[in-house]
């Protein structure tokens, strides 16, 4: 193999290895297998016998070279002064900078930043690009807050290639003073009828006496973090607060901070971030309870159960059912069944082998509205018998038979009124009549009695 086709296959290795530089070391090779490229075009058989082309080989090389050499000059800083900024909104944290002083004057190439931060919720970092000089994120200030950061240079200063610079870091510690027992517990919420949301909580392990708990919140619409509107109390102690409508902007972070105050030691404060979405929060969803569950019999010995739905906001896609039968058969036994349904109604329920069969309802917001779905109180129980009908039936009968007898006695207790106004015209000295005569007679005999008396 002569020379030449040795500088070919060297130029097809460069070739391949600088597909992807990486750094400076690849753009000169890419810059060597370029003028190899230009060699095999010129003729390199003929050329290479020539000292000319020895000279001239040897001058572009001098001139790729210097080229390559000048854009390493170029020594690319990371950015200074960072620094984080709290503006008091129980999260979010503004992280700025400056561009580094030594590309200060630099025109020929734009500049950028890659920001890093390490996301506690996700326990990841995310990775931000951006020409500004500064970045807003949300953190969880109970934990260590982790930055870094450095400049990315790209234009005709660098051959086209993007040099960065080595990351310049920034860790905040947590503030969080006081024993770890003394942060409260059991922190939740839960979203009731997409109309208010109760947040409660649970006193800590370590708790003095006698101490008292604040929550403080903020979302994106207000300018700063303001206290509960209403707090929730057991036994003298605040143990929740309630947010009403107003206090709910849909689409955005929720921030909320308990902290505890007392005269002894100072406790340790809670932060939690919610995610107020369409339909509800990543916590827990709670609609309304039904009210009415309709019971209807068919012939064929099948039960359809239909209920109401309560007047809330929750749409009715987002719900789904809980049906509870509870029936009573041979013996008075109780049989319990459950079933899930997207419908209001529930039907081909059989009632053969129960004397008394009973349902219930009760919803939740199922997974494609909200995070978590928290099932509602169930409604009231409502009940149908096997032995109903039977008795309405007898119970009908019976009237039926009172109300039969009672026509036929007036019926003839008519007839007999007719008849004896008949007997009474024919016979005017009947018994009724010889009795009003003897009571005149015996009448006119007390009068004459009396006026003898009086003589």
């Amino acid at each position: 193999m002569n020379s030449v086709n040795r500088a070919l296959l060297q130029t097809k290795v460069l070739i391949k290895f600088s597909e992807h530089p990486s750094s400076a070391d690849a753009n000169i090779v890419l810059l060597i297998a370029q003028f190899f490229n230009r060699v095999q075009k010129r003729g390199a058989r003929r050329m290479l016998k020539s000292k000319m082309w020895q000279l001239t080989a040897i001058l572009m090389l001098i001139s790729d070279w210097s080229q390559c050499i000048k854009s390493q000059e170029i020594t690319v800083d990371p950015p200074e002064n960072i620094g984080i900024d709290d503006p008091g909104h129980l999260g979010p944290l503004y992280i700025y900078w400056t561009a580094p002083t030594s590309l200060t004057n630099l025109t020929a190439c734009s500049m950028r930043y890659h920001l890093e931060y390490f996301n506690t919720y996700q326990s990841r970092w995310t990775v931000i690009r951006t020409v500004r000089t500064w970045y807003r994120a949300q953190f969880d200030l109970e934990k260590e807050v982790r930055v870094r950061i450095s400049t990315l240079l790209k234009g005709a200063c660098t051959n086209g290639t993007e040099l960065k610079s080595p990351f310049t870091e920034m860790v905040l510690p947590p503030n969080n003073t006081g024993p770890v027992g003394s942060r409260v517990q059991g922190f939740g919420c839960v979203f009731y009828q997409k109309e208010f949301m109760e947040c409660t909580w649970e006193t800590s392990l370590e708790e003095p006496t006698p101490s008292q708990y604040s929550l403080y919140y903020w979302h994106r619409e207000m300018e700063q973090a303001e206290e509960c509107p209403q707090y929730i109390h057991s036994n003298g102690v605040r143990t929740g607060c309630k947010f009403t409508e107003e206090s709910l902007p849909e689409f955005s972070d929720f921030n909320i901070c308990i902290n505890s105050s007392s005269p002894k030691v100072v406790l340790r404060s809670a932060f939690f971030s919610l995610q107020i979405q369409n339909y509800g929060t990543s916590q827990q969803v709670k609609p309304a309870a039904i009210e009415t569950v309709h019971l209807e019999a068919s012939p064929d010995r099948r039960l359809q159960v239909q209920w109401d739905l309560p007047n809330e906001r929750i749409p009715r896609h987002c719900l789904e059912y809980e049906v509870e039968a509870r029936e009573e058969g041979v013996g008075g036994q109780l049989l319990l069944q459950r079933n899930v349904t997207n419908e209001m109604t529930l039907t081909s329920l059989s009632m053969d082998g129960a004397q008394r069969k009973c349902f219930r309802v009760r919803s939740r917001m199922h997974h494609y509205c909200a995070d978590r779905g928290f099932w509602s109180d169930w409604s009231r129980w409502s009940c149908h018998s096997d032995t109903e009908s039977d008795a309405v039936v007898g119970s009908a009968v019976i009237i039926g038979i009172i109300i039969s007898v009672l026509i036929l006695s007036l019926f003839g207790w008519a007839l007999w009124r007719t008849w004896k106004a008949r007997e009474g015209e024919r016979m005017p000295f009947g018994p009724l009549h010889k009795l009003m005569e003897y009571s005149k007679e015996l009448s006119a005999h007390s009068n004459f009695n009396k006026t003898r008396e009086n003589q």
